[in-house]
């Protein structure tokens, strides 16, 4: 994934919760990831499984496996990484466009794993396949709102998200606007 997502994901977590809520984080991931994760010079394209442990040990510790608490997270980072590099797209686009676009866009972003959207109406589907975010229920919850939280950042109202694994390695996010 682009590097800058490491980025956001400390600075949004340095908002929340202030230098402790960094270092606490920090201490509770596994040493390679850790060491994936805060690289310097981080490369262009770096490890998902560190982005993965960065969640988990904030799941762990400042978020204390709160879900509204981890997907206020979320949503500042997203602000923070993908929100602020497709800025512009997002102020023009519709939720229509964004997941007709989806595809494209992971592939811009991501290094592995396929995503697909479909719109009915007022309702998107987006299918996630052959990605880390598919094999815990932590990463999907996590995806799922990023996904339902890009397509509220288009001025879409009411936006809401319901996912499921549909087949191993294949996660059906459903969103849902007014």
């Amino acid at each position: 994934m682009k590097r800058y997502y490491f980025r956001a994901a400390v600075d949004a977590t340095r908002a929340t919760w202030g230098e402790a809520g960094v270092k606490d984080a920090a201490t509770r991931m596994p040493a390679r990831e850790r060491d994936e994760f805060f690289a310097e010079p981080l490369p262009e394209w770096a490890p998902t499984r560190a982005m993965i442990a960065w969640n988990f040990a904030l799941w762990e510790g400042p978020v204390r496996r709160d879900k509204p608490v981890y997907f206020s997270w979320v949503r500042r980072m997203t602000d923070l990484s993908f929100g602020r590099v497709k800025k512009l797209f997002l102020s023009m686009a519709t939720p229509e466009k964004l997941i007709a676009s989806a595809g494209e866009l992971w592939n811009a972003e991501q290094t592995t794993g396929t995503l697909d959207g479909l719109v009915h109406g007022k309702t998107g589907t987006l299918v996630l396949r052959h990605h880390p975010y598919t094999e815990t229920p932590q990463a999907r919850a996590g995806i799922s709102e990023m996904m339902r939280y890009s397509v509220e950042l288009t001025r879409a109202k009411g936006a809401t998200s319901t996912h499921a694994l549909i087949a191993p390695g294949a996660l059906q996010i459903k969103i849902r606007w007014r």
